[in-house]
């Protein structure tokens, strides 16, 4: 019920003639009329309740033009020179973009003058190692320091430890000893380091196959792992460019043990007559698209495999036999 206002007389009995009565009653209507915008009405009289929502909420800016939406540089399989997007992922979901970090924009092509400065590093090699992994190029800090994967935030060596492929912790200065210890070398498919991946072009990642098929001939290792996705795709299309079915090979590409092979001649009752390749993402602290437990595990498979093309146990007669002669 509305309130009402209590007087000693009522209102229409205080109209006189004298200027002083019409301006008591003036004043009285007045305060009447404010005291009644705060009248009280019952919760159940009152109509359906409405919700009021912040203008921050309520509002949502258009993307930039110029600096679009920062959330979906992450999709893109090269930014910062991190090339490794997970094959095959689901695009990452709305809250757990905005808990992401700021992406930095890619740096792009970069000549040799810029790091004319830094030196290559020198591979770890040796005849009949198990795994030779081939990194893209030499980064600012490896190639600062001469040793491979050799920047803090780096997975590789964590990768190899926590995978098994060695029995301990081994830290980048002794990469060389990783021939003769674990039967494990390095090379890369570039050698002039850059800061970043993006800062090479892919002629020169196309130009680099060639002096590794020549160290694959001389060594023979049993796998060659791609520590990169992007090479992985190069060297695939380069290796089966001549194959009937190199359509579905390159559709069917995914991280992990690769469809095709090189057979080598001559080879001796101990020596590998295959060479097979594996596909890993780069262990780039940076790589959004694969964590840590993603790529031991895809080491842990290399491991697995490994063991296996040992025992004659892996099948490879299906595989594209990637010829030389070329």
């Amino acid at each position: 019920m509305k309130a009402k206002i209590a007087t000693d007389e009522p209102i229409q009995d205080l109209g006189q003639d004298s200027e002083e009565s019409d301006e008591e009653a003036e004043t009285l209507r007045s305060f009447q009329q404010t005291l009644s915008k705060f009248t009280f009405v019952s919760p159940d009289r009152r109509g359906p309740s409405l919700k009021f929502h912040s203008v921050s909420q309520a509002v949502v800016p258009a993307p930039s033009r110029e600096g679009g939406n920062h959330a979906q540089a992450d999709s893109h399989p090269e930014v910062g020179g991190l090339e490794d997007a997970r094959v095959g992922a689901s695009p990452v979901s709305s809250s757990s973009a905005k808990k992401r970090k700021r992406v930095v924009a890619p740096r792009g092509y970069a000549s040799p003058k810029i790091y004319a400065h830094l030196r290559p590093i020198n591979d770890c090699l040796a005849e009949k190692l198990d795994v030779v992994f081939c990194g893209i190029n030499p980064g600012r800090k490896s190639a600062e320091l001469g040793h491979h994967f050799a920047h803090p935030s780096n997975h590789f060596w964590k990768c190899l430890s926590l995978s098994g492929l060695t029995n301990k912790p081994v830290p980048p200065t002794e990469d060389h000893t990783l021939p003769e210890r674990f039967s494990l070398g390095l090379t890369n498919m570039v050698d002039r380091p850059t800061a970043e991946a993006n800062e090479l072009r892919d002629s020169e990642l196309i130009a680099g196959i060639r002096p590794l098929l020549r160290k694959i001939w001389r060594h023979r290792p049993r796998f060659v792992a791609f520590v990169g996705l992007h090479t992985s795709r190069l060297v695939l299309k380069y290796a089966t460019r001549n194959a009937p079915n190199r359509a579905a090979l390159m559709k069917g590409f995914e991280a992990g043990l690769q469809q095709y092979k090189i057979v080598h001649r001559n080879s001796g009752p101990v020596q590998p007559s295959e060479t097979l390749f594996y596909a890993l993402p780069c262990t780039s602290g940076k790589v959004q698209g694969y964590q840590i437990p993603d790529k031991v595990a895809l080491f842990e498979e290399l491991k697995i495999d490994v063991q296996k093309i040992k025992d004659g146990s892996l099948a490879t007669d299906h595989m594209f036999i990637w010829t030389l002669i070329d």
